[in-house]
């Protein structure tokens, strides 16, 4: 219900902005993006333990660089990104709790990046009859596309299980794993100052931490994320 809740609010504003705002970004950015991550165990962590606490905190920071295709104001920007992540699991009989928090280190590609305003954008493709001009969510469909990326990168988690039934005697134990990602996403904008400098963006991401366990099999946490961000354009 909570996460329900959630999506229709930020689908709302996301709308609002869209017919209200205009869009915006440079060629190198810095963004700041913070948020609630929803997580699953799967694999060999799956079978010994559920979900626990659902929204959790997600927290990243981004520096982005735009490398023009020839002369086009569209490219491939490719970012460096930061991030920490929190999860929280229950063991299958619900009498201990996994909490984990992930530093990851990641690289981001959007393969279709667009310098400058969206608007602009959207009058070159009615003037070229680009059937994306013609429509009447064109805005939202290029700034989604705009905004489509690929994440690939490390994590180093820390996973400490506790008892969950306030059993003082339970020894507290941590373990740490080096951790491999991969992802996808959007972040489309939906707001920019006047002096096109600043950009607020919502972000939806879906991703996977994947490591092997001291037993050799395979552990993940599949973790799918929104939230909201502030840009800045060099």
């Amino acid at each position: 219900m909570k996460r329900n809740i959630l999506l229709t609010a930020v689908f709302a504003i996301l709308l609002t902005g869209f017919s209200t705002f205009s869009f915006a970004q440079g060629k190198t950015s810095f963004k700041f993006n913070f948020g609630t991550s929803f997580s699953k165990p799967e694999d060999e962590l799956g079978t010994v333990a559920r979900k626990g606490k659902s929204m959790q905190p997600t927290v990243s920071v981004e520096l982005g660089r735009l490398i023009n295709y020839g002369a086009s104001d569209y490219g491939v920007r490719v970012a460096a990104v930061g991030g920490l992540d929190y999860a929280n699991f229950l063991s299958n009989d619900a009498t201990t709790v996994l909490k984990t928090n992930i530093t990851s280190i990641k690289g981001r590609i959007y393969p279709i990046s667009y310098k400058g305003s969206m608007e602009d954008a959207m009058d070159k493709a009615k003037s070229s009859n680009n059937f994306l001009g013609d429509l009447g969510m064109g805005l939202l469909i290029y700034s989604f596309v705009n905004s489509f990326h690929v994440d690939y990168g490390v994590g180093f988690g820390k996973i400490t299980e506790s008892s969950n039934i306030d059993d003082p005697n339970f020894p507290e134990e941590t373990v740490k794993r080096n951790m491999t990602y991969f992802g996808w996403g959007f972040q489309p904008q939906i707001y920019t100052s006047d002096s096109g400098k600043w950009n607020a963006n919502a972000f939806f991401d879906f991703g996977k931490f994947k490591w092997e366990n001291a037993n050799g099999n395979t552990s993940s946490i599949k973790a799918s994320s929104l939230g909201f961000g502030f840009q800045y354009n060099f």
